[in-house]
């Protein structure tokens, strides 16, 4: 029986780790969980477990944080809304990586890479999770191809401002005014656009270089304003703002 705490500072996501796990409980036993930092240091150090179901983004500090102050090292499964984190994850004794919301499926499949870990030497395999992750990456083009009537145009990623989902298509808001459609998804296009392209909404991808002015709103969200041509604003999503807000340093 491996002994396991939940990190995590949504009451709602801990209830959901503890039903994902209802499946496993001959296989994992949770001992405690903790919604802050602070109590999960002192949580992990006092009962010591093997494994640690750990969300990345907490009140007072980053689950990152709570890895560099213990004694010793666990096993981590982390459990976050945002993928960006995934090979700093694994280079700090993770065993998986869940983006929420995590399905029944993709945690068992979780649980049964547990039950195949070496416990005797579990960084192993972790290291070559590592390796494969940090395989160079193709370049990301400077551009977007557009069909517009029977020609194809390129439009360059720097004079986008925002990305905005409606219906079936994806409009490409210039920062002169102009529009243009793709029918590829904000999905697709955060794997393809360049780094200063940040998700802040599910129907919105803005470029940070057009924001000017960022104002709090309603229950951690942002206004984000843009230097573009009809200086548009933009609200962040509820489950977005963590990420906007680390990004942006604020």
């Amino acid at each position: 029986m491996i002994k396991a705490v939940i990190i995590d500072d949504e009451r709602l996501a801990r209830d959901r780790m503890r039903a994902l796990l209802q499946p496993h409980r001959y296989q994992v036993h949770i001992i405690g969980e903790a919604d802050n930092g602070d109590k999960a240091i002192a949580l992990i150090e006092s009962e010591k477990p093997e494994l640690i179901f750990l969300d990345i983004h907490l009140p007072d500090m980053s689950g990152f944080d709570i890895l560099e102050n213990l004694s010793y090292e666990p096993i981590i499964i982390f459990t976050t809304a945002y993928e960006k984190y995934a090979v700093d994850a694994f280079t700090r004794y993770s065993v998986d990586y869940l983006v929420k919301p995590i399905t029944q499926t993709r945690f068992n499949l979780s649980m049964e890479k547990l039950s195949k870990l070496n416990w005797i030497n579990p960084n192993q395999e972790i290291e070559r999770l590592v390796a494969l992750l940090k395989k160079p990456k193709t370049a990301k083009s400077s551009s977007i191809a557009i069909k517009k009537g029977d020609k194809i145009i390129l439009v360059d990623y720097e004079d986008i401002a925002f990305f905005k989902s409606e219906d079936k298509y994806v409009n490409l808001n210039m920062s002169n005014g102009d529009m243009h459609l793709t029918d590829k998804t904000l999905t697709q296009l955060s794997e393809i656009v360049p780094d200063n392209f940040i998700r802040v909404h599910r129907s919105y991808l803005v470029n940070r270089n057009c924001i000017f002015e960022i104002e709090k709103y309603f229950k951690g969200t942002l206004i984000l304003r843009l230097n573009d041509k009809n200086y548009s604003s933009i609200k962040t999503g509820e489950k977005y703002s963590k990420e906007v807000k680390a990004v942006l340093g604020i």
